[in-house]
């Protein structure tokens, strides 16, 4: 690809004259920071397929799963008013910033942040730990989508019964299965082998360890080839969830208890808006939705055409992700209520025979959300006459309160959404072969689109250092390391690791790159020449609402997040919910020691990064020339006079 390159004159704060460079084509790697670019770096094949791949990477499993909840758990309707007030604070803001970046400079994340000033290379550092720590976790979620989509192809399906067992010649149900149910048994038992605790279970289990391997190879695939190979992918990994979601909107909404799912959601609670944790988990579900502080969207963005207009890709990006968690939801809660309504009938079915054994014109009334006992037809002293005092209080005690409400009141969340949830609901549907396969490919197309995302950001760092590997090899050594790390998501302890990695690798270090993104930017680069460098690159100087929220309104939320998550942190006790297969019910636990000094690991690994890095280049370890960035210490200057410009425009 030909390089158009103009040199021109600059000086530097000291007067010294300084070479920088102009505008470049597509393959200018640098800009003004003194370096050509690559000749050989990769670019999308056209606009849809980046459109597609960063739409893959935004819609995740957190839109299927983790929105439902929060929306649930933090007043319905209500929940939407912090949830698109976040939107606009942090969510635009922040994903044009990183598109910008990446797009301008044409880097990976530690390039671009060594570009604007060498002391800030630790921000890219962080966002590639976090995607390290994340990616790790997240395809062994990839290989339990796996493990139920195989299972899938088995009829009856093998969460539809309880297996039966023989014990002292008398056949009977599982016990552990008879207490829980069906879909929870397959799920911690057939599938997971989960132990009681997580001290104990350290055996791996082997089904697991085939998917995990499966699922890293092909990510493998799917990576190796740089991102025209995994935008390829996209095209079907983006776009088929929205077909099966759209298949399943369409069959849940005519479902019996549909609408009683959709009330529920959107019943508003507005007394919780009064919570300070809504407005967090609200932010924080938008941080983690948009994929912001993974390095992902800068790495993407990277292989743009640098007169792209990323402002639109912006807009556009985050507005779809955030209505594709809103159908998301709508579809879960047609499905849920569905389920409510099987589970309210069979409550009904299950009193109704208890009382024919005891009283013959007794009957439950079972047309409203909430089954009453109809006694008009028996007066009190007749009930009493009819039926002895103990059977009379068997009967008060043995019949179960039965409600819809009281079903969707369950807090089913992550996994257990997917795995037991829906697993459940689709045993009820006709073909349910059929549901399953679509449900779960779609899982499996969402978390492999997700992965290409969060690990391009470690293999664009790799690729911008210059080191002397082919890229097959370095994505295979990545994929080889982190499955063999992720063995310990194969134990039969390993989901309550997952719980640990998923809770805390991502809590404080996301909030924190973008915080010192934006203040970077606004601050240390400053706000007003990135104006510029954008109006010559979109064509369009961005207004007042982008600029007020890259200088005040976003750096105030980012501030209030990380407060808000550590004095949560700090106030509440480190316990887990562990499987316990005698009552087939969860016990809360504490954390043991180790777990505690792991969970402050991760905490910290990504955060530290950013003073660690700063503190190696001023003793001038860190050399931000293997990053394609020349500068000398020198040329470090005040707030807002950095001496690397996006433009050459100073």
């Amino acid at each position: 690809m030909e390089i158009n390159l103009q040199e021109k004159e600059t000086l530097n704060p000291d007067g010294s004259k300084r070479e920088s460079l102009g505008e470049g084509s597509s393959s200018d790697n640098s800009l003004e920071s003194g370096q050509s670019a690559p000749p050989n770096r990769d670019s999308w094949d056209n606009k849809f397929q980046y459109l597609m791949a960063a739409l893959g990477f935004a819609v995740g499993l957190g839109n299927i799963w983790r929105f439902p909840y929060l929306c649930k758990k933090n007043g319905g309707g209500a929940f939407l008013i912090p949830y698109f007030i976040m939107l606009v604070v942090l969510g635009y803001p922040l994903y044009y910033l990183e598109l910008a970046l990446g797009q301008k400079i044409r880097k990976g994340t530690i390039g671009v942040w060594s570009h604007i000033n060498p002391y800030l290379g630790g921000i890219g550092f962080a966002s590639n730990i976090i995607s390290l720590l994340i990616g790790l976790y997240y395809t062994m979620i990839l290989g339990w989508a796996f493990f139920y989509f195989f299972n899938s192809f088995s009829s009856p399906l093998p969460w539809s019964s309880c297996p039966m067992e023989t014990i002292a010649n008398v056949t009977s149900e599982v016990l552990e299965c008879k207490l829980s149910s069906p879909t929870s048994y397959f799920w911690y038992r057939q599938t997971l082998d989960i132990s009681d605790s997580i001290e104990s279970g350290i055996g791996l289990n082997w089904r697991m360890v085939l998917v995990l391997i499966l699922s890293w190879f092909l990510v493998f695939l799917g990576i190796v080839k740089g991102i025209k190979s995994s935008g390829k992918v996209m095209y079907f990994a983006t776009s088929f969830p929205y077909m099966v979601l759209t298949a399943f909107f369409i069959r849940g909404v005519t479902l019996e208890g549909a609408i009683d799912g959709v009330e529920y959601m959107f019943n508003p609670n507005m007394t919780r808006l009064m919570d300070a944790t809504v407005w967090r988990e609200a932010a924080t579900q938008i941080f983690f939705s948009l994929g912001l502080g993974y390095g992902t969207i800068i790495a993407y963005s990277s292989y743009n055409e640098p007169k792209n207009n990323c402002m639109r890709d912006a807009i556009f990006i985050a507005s779809a992700n955030c209505l594709t968690s809103l159908f998301a939801c709508i579809t879960v809660f047609t499905i849920l209520g569905f389920k409510a309504k099987q589970s309210f009938l069979s409550c009904v079915e299950d009193n109704q025979l208890l009382l024919d054994g005891m009283l013959h014109n007794l009957t439950f009334n079972a047309s409203g959300s909430v089954a009453e006992m109809n006694a008009t037809m028996l007066s009190s002293d007749e009930i009493v006459h009819s039926i002895s005092a103990e059977s009379l209080f068997n009967l008060t005690t043995d019949l179960k309160p039965c409600s819809i409400a009281q079903e969707l009141d369950q807090d089913v969340q992550g996994t257990g959404l997917a795995f037991i949830a829906f697993a459940e609901a689709v045993l009820k549907f006709p073909l349910p072969n059929l549901w399953s396969f679509m449900f779960f490919s779609m899982l499996v197309s969402i978390g492999i689109s997700s992965e290409f995302g969060i690990l391009q950001t470690v293999v664009t760092t790799a690729l911008d250092s210059g080191v002397k590997v082919a890229k097959w090899k370095i994505t295979g050594g990545m994929c080889l390391g982190l499955c063999m790390l992720g063995m310990m998501f194969t134990a039969r302890n390993g989901s309550y690791m997952l719980d640990i990695f998923d809770g805390y690798a991502a809590t404080l270090g996301l909030a924190t790159i973008c915080l010192f993104e934006v203040v970077a930017v606004s601050y240390v680069y400053g706000v007003n020449r990135f104006k510029e460098d954008l109006k010559e690159m979109v064509g369009t100087t961005p207004g007042y609402y982008f600029v007020i929220s890259w200088s005040i309104t976003s750096p105030l939320a980012l501030v209030t997040i990380l407060a808000s998550s550590i004095y949560q942190l700090c106030t509440t006790s480190l316990t887990y919910k562990a499987w316990n297969p005698v009552t087939a019910e969860k016990d809360e636990l504490p954390y043991p020691a180790w777990t505690v000094f792991l969970i402050i690991f991760l905490l910290l690994a990504s955060s530290l990064c950013i003073p660690l890095v700063a503190i190696l280049y001023k003793k001038g370890i860190f050399k931000p020339k293997n990053f394609g960035i020349t500068t000398h210490e020198s040329e470090i200057t005040a707030v807002t006079e950095s001496t690397f410009p996006l433009t050459d425009k100073i």
